[in-house]
């Protein structure tokens, strides 16, 4: 990369994603990128919250990246660029979910959407009761902790969690991306909190905004993905 796409990477990004997207639209390869890299971590956890599996939600991004990107007319601005593409990502990941679970009966589903299964109750219950001062004081214990059991909450209820909790994402921009009712995320948040137990949350507060991290080798591995499939189709124009 020479001096001037350099400096050109460093002005982009102090842009707003909505100029940064002015700029993408031109074919600027670096703002497509720092779009990518700027909602990563953002749309892993959105896509979490509807698959247990880092793999599938990994590629969910990257779906919903080259999707977004591929359709960018389409986006005029009635959300922010994040709600949009995490509404994008969410619908990735059901699509995906369905695909591994294509013989999964309509009764089946309500059962799973209405309620933890015993099984699930208890493996809560278990990993609140073994929280010792030992945990406590290990921040990585106390992550794993977390991620697990967010993992255990029934799907309806951790992709609300995931949105509203972790991400901090209103509830209007929630009921948006989740094409649900305000009061059903408010709802659904209140049972995943009941869920996951008032003590597990009082650790929660503390460390939630590491829970399903996105960084390093992970986020670079996406945006080359999302980068290389933009030049393929001729997207991004010649530097």
């Amino acid at each position: 990369m020479n001096h001037s796409n350099v400096e050109a990477k460093i002005s982009r990004a102090d842009l707003t994603d909505v100029s940064l997207l002015e700029h993408a639209r031109l074919g600027d390869g670096a703002a497509f990128e720092l779009i990518v890299r700027r909602h990563n971590s953002s749309l892993f956890r959105a896509a979490r919250g509807v698959l247990n599996n880092e793999h599938l939600a990994q590629e969910a991004v990257q779906d919903a990246y080259l999707s977004a990107f591929i359709h960018l007319d389409s986006y005029q601005s009635r959300a922010s660029l994040k709600t949009w593409l995490t509404r994008i990502v969410i619908n990735q990941a059901i699509s995906s979910k369905r695909r591994q679970r294509p013989d999964v009966s309509l009764d089946e589903k309500v059962i799973f959407l209405h309620g933890l299964q015993p099984e699930e109750k208890q493996a809560v219950s278990s990993a609140v009761d073994h929280i010792t001062p030992e945990i406590a004081a290990s921040q990585q214990e106390i992550k794993s902790l977390l991620d697990a059991a967010i993992e255990r909450l029934p799907e309806m209820y951790r992709s609300v969690f995931m949105l509203r909790a972790v991400e901090g994402m209103s509830v209007i921009d929630s009921a948006f991306c989740l094409q649900v009712t305000e009061s059903a995320v408010k709802k659904r948040l209140s049972r995943a909190r009941e869920m996951l137990r008032n003590d597990l949350l009082q650790q929660f507060d503390k460390h939630t905004f590491t829970a399903f991290e996105f960084a390093g080798k992970r986020c670079d591995a996406v945006t080359l993905h999302v980068m290389t499939e933009l030049h393929c189709r001729g997207m991004i124009k010649a530097g």
